[in-house]
């Protein structure tokens, strides 16, 4: 039986963890299912040294269609708009690229968005959740892009990775103790 080698080239963002192959049988605009997930291992079982790249062996299918999706530690992911040009003997394509900015406490500046008492002290164990303004403003709290929590000097514990280019709402809040306090920041 034939097949067909689907070949990329690693990502460079850092944090990635896996690549999903998805394929679609219903044409290039069709529903677009996983067909296998591939850790970002170097090297790797999936991972050809001579050639530098990634690769999967799939059932060769005639009209099969295939997008590529990179995935990052911290839920990011990052997907072919159009079916990716893999095709049998070609070289490697590019993976598509996370274009995410970190948002954390130093975002702006040193300790701009860490979070304070009215007289400045640092609130420990706050929750941080971070929504597109147009969800916090539409009331859609279930979208939330991401979440954290505060530290002993009102840092962020770890950050939240959102895309450039949008205004975000940031809702810092402790149960019974503080907030919800909010802010907007546009990256």
């Amino acid at each position: 039986m034939a097949t067909q080698k689907i070949k990329w080239l690693p990502g460079t963002t850092p944090n990635i963890i896996a690549y999903d192959v998805l394929f679609s049988d219903t044409g290039a605009d069709g529903v677009y299912t996983t067909l296998v997930q591939i850790l970002h291992q170097i090297p790797g079982n999936n991972y050809d040294d001579a050639a530098g790249a990634f690769f999967y062996n799939d059932v060769e299918v005639p009209y099969r269609y295939y997008r590529l999706r990179v995935l990052d530690s911290f839920g990011n992911t990052a997907e072919d708009d159009a079916p990716t040009p893999f095709q049998a003997g070609n070289d490697p394509v590019e993976a598509p690229t996370l274009h995410f900015i970190a948002l954390d406490a130093a975002t702006g500046g040193q300790n701009t968005l860490q979070y304070v008492s009215a007289g400045g002290t640092p609130i420990d164990g706050a929750t941080i959740r971070v929504y597109k303004k147009i969800d916090w403003d539409t009331n859609q709290l279930a979208s939330v892009v991401g979440s954290t929590i505060t530290n002993a000097g009102g840092s962020w514990l770890s950050p939240v990775f959102v895309e450039p280019g949008e205004t975000y709402t940031i809702v810092y809040h402790k149960t019974n103790e503080f907030g919800p306090d909010t802010i907007e920041v546009t990256v």
